[in-house]
């Protein structure tokens, strides 16, 4: 019996004839791409916003770098609506960036009009800083604990023995590793591997307080919420930790109206008085530009 050709023999014309469309156009779609540029998608830095003060004398933009998102916004959108900044520059910029973001070159080509970070940090990048920065404010001190669900912290060895501690994985973390490890050094502690976790960001250290993957965290008592009618127990680790500082840009300081100028920022970082509630004592700094 003999069986009838293929489909594609019968149709051999044809098929050739569609197989060399289909290649054509292959061709032609690739060597049109090959000559058309693709343009690159610009996408915003979400870690970042600016406001303009209405200058348009060609004025500097104020640059602020910080290391919180919270009351970024408004602290830029208070000094473009300040007459002092009006003054002397077109608009503000404020970033906020991991704390590792800051380097050397930032402190050293005076990179930011204004930045906040820890005396230590700044000091660790640049020893002689105070050649190109001033401080302009101290930020308040505050109240550093041990927290546990279990019994009221007691850092020495009987109670610790079967403890897990979370810190933080950076080394210039003041709350959640220098404190506590200071601490624990000085009451002659020394941890073994399975007793010390770390984790990546703060939020992390709670969860895993919360979620009882560690026994004791150190902590603001602002962050002993319990949870589920759990108590938690605290003890003291320092009564006045060092939080930080505002620091101004040296060539500000050139400015006619520099005294304003400072006050100007000064007033303006009132907004981030909900961040310090009670522990928030205005300082002699603050008092002489109300």
């Amino acid at each position: 019996m003999m069986l009838s050709a293929p489909l594609i023999s019968a149709n051999r014309a044809t098929y050739y004839l569609l197989l060399s469309l289909a290649i054509g156009l292959a061709l032609t779609a690739s060597a049109y791409l090959s000559k058309t540029q693709v343009n690159t998608v610009e996408l915003s830095d979400y870690r970042s916003y600016q406001c303009s003060t209405g200058n348009t004398q060609g004025k500097p933009s104020f640059r602020v770098l910080t290391l919180f998102f919270s009351y970024a916004t408004e602290l830029a959108d208070a000094l473009c609506n300040n007459d002092v900044i009006q003054q002397n520059f077109s608009s503000v910029e404020i970033l906020w960036r991991p704390r590792a973001y800051l380097g050397a070159k930032h402190i050293l080509d005076e990179d930011f009009e204004l930045f906040w970070n820890r005396y230590h940090v700044v000091n660790g990048l640049v020893p002689e800083f105070s050649d190109f920065y001033t401080t302009l404010l101290d930020t308040p001190t505050y109240k550093l604990f041990w927290l546990s669900k279990d019994s009221p912290p007691n850092i020495n060895t009987d109670y610790l023995k079967d403890k897990t501690i979370g810190f933080s994985h950076d080394p210039q973390s003041q709350t959640h590793y220098l404190q506590p490890m200071s601490a624990l050094r000085q009451a002659g502690i020394n941890l073994n591997a399975k007793q010390q976790k770390f984790y990546t960001d703060p939020s992390a250290i709670y969860n895993a307080f919360y979620n009882n993957e560690v026994d004791i965290i150190s902590a603001p008592l602002s962050q002993a919420k319990s949870k589920n009618g759990e108590t938690i127990y605290s003890t003291l680790i320092d009564s006045e930790v060092p939080s930080g500082a505002w620091f101004l840009k040296n060539e500000l300081l050139q400015l006619s109206n520099i005294e304003q100028l400072k006050c100007a920022v000064i007033n303006s970082l009132s907004v981030y008085t909900p961040l310090f509630n009670s522990i928030h004592s205005p300082s002699p700094q603050e008092s002489a530009c109300i």
